[in-house]
């Protein structure tokens, strides 16, 4: 969020955490301990006896959790924004951050162009839903259980959304079918709904370290789960950018030539978008590297369909042009995915 708007949120209780200190004492028989904060132990109802779970997390820190403990969080997160000139921005990172509750004010009240904004807005976040509404105030809540979606469940859709936009963005351009390029077009909103859901199950997860635990996922893999997300959403766009150019030109039709060439591309696109996403998720380093074998092939048909465009009619080489470059990204994307999968099965380091 920019810098001046800042100025113009407040939080409300947004918890800050105690920092202890405590010295290692060495006890007998050779064992170490160390004593644990009053305070923690009343909060949590800790009594003597009790059995606590240490767990040794990926960086060498402990996490100790009362044994058969359900975890309550906090639910009443609130950050209001005031007068924001980037609203819908604001809504968007508010809820990227993790609050339940996202109060708007506005000095006038909101125009309805404003509130149209803010519903459809709303309607892209998981969970989040107008429950109050004046003309000077609107109030979204977001019930979003961390525990109750996880983070492979729902890059699995989103890379299976991303996949069928891009293939049906190409077909609209193979066949000029405008009702095609919208189908995809329209894909787009979903897709960054879960964008939107996966970065705040990670953020929640990172913030508590119990959630993780519980996925499975260390903090790392919680990282490229965030990049991978980020990927397949840029991925959607420019299969939406295709979709869009395919509607302002009316779906030209294109030689037999580069018809054959976009079927193929079609085809490497697809297998590549399925298995990088699979071979992330499996953590299967032959599928990524499968992934990555394919580069040739795919070179070989981008350098000739560029060559082609020499070929092209200069009333659609700007539009085939555009939809060439689109595709490199889409495929980076990919390329970007099989290589973070690459690495995943090595366990431990010297």
């Amino acid at each position: 969020m920019p810098k001046n708007v800042f100025s113009k949120i407040s939080y409300l209780n947004w918890e800050i955490m105690p920092h202890y200190k405590r010295v290692l004492q060495l006890t007998g028989g050779g064992s170490y301990a160390i004593t644990l904060p009053k305070s923690w132990i009343r909060r949590l109802g800790i009594i003597e006896g009790s059995t606590l779970s240490v767990d040794v997390l990926e960086d060498g820190s402990l996490l100790i959790t009362p044994e058969g403990r359900q975890l309550t969080r906090n639910t009443s997160e609130i950050i209001i924004i005031e007068d924001s000139p980037t609203i819908v921005r604001d809504i968007v990172g508010s809820y990227l951050m993790g609050f339940n509750i996202i109060k708007l004010k506005s000095s006038k009240p909101f125009t309805s162009e404003t509130v149209n904004e803010i519903r459809k807005c709303v309607r892209r976040l998981a969970g989040a839903e107008i429950i109050e509404e004046l003309p000077n105030s609107i109030e979204i809540q977001i019930l979003l259980d961390p525990e109750a979606v996880t983070p492979d469940k729902v890059l699995r859709r989103m890379g299976s959304l991303v996949n069928s936009m891009v293939s049906d963005s190409l077909v609209s351009v193979m066949s000029g079918d405008l009702n095609l390029a919208e189908k995809s077009l329209q894909r787009d909103e979903e897709v960054d709904r879960h964008y939107f859901t996966l970065v705040r199950i990670v953020r929640f997860a990172i913030r508590d370290p119990e959630i993780a635990r519980k996925m499975g996922i260390s903090q790392l893999r919680l990282m490229d789960f965030r990049l991978v997300a980020k990927f397949l959403e840029d991925s959607g766009d420019h299969a939406a950018s295709i979709s869009i150019d395919v509607l302002k030109n009316k779906g030209p039709q294109i030689s037999e030539n580069l018809l054959s060439i976009f079927k193929q591309l079609n085809e490497v696109l697809t297998k590549v978008g399925v298995e990088s996403v699979e071979a992330f998720l499996s953590e299967e380093v032959s599928l990524a590297l499968k992934v990555l074998e394919r580069r040739n092939e795919y070179n070989k048909l981008y350098e000739t369909i560029f060559s082609s465009l020499n070929y092209t009619p200069e009333s659609i080489r700007d539009y085939i042009t555009k939809t060439i470059l689109n595709i490199e990204r889409i495929y980076e994307n990919s390329i970007d995915i099989a290589e973070l999968a690459a690495p995943i099965s090595v366990k431990s380091l010297p």
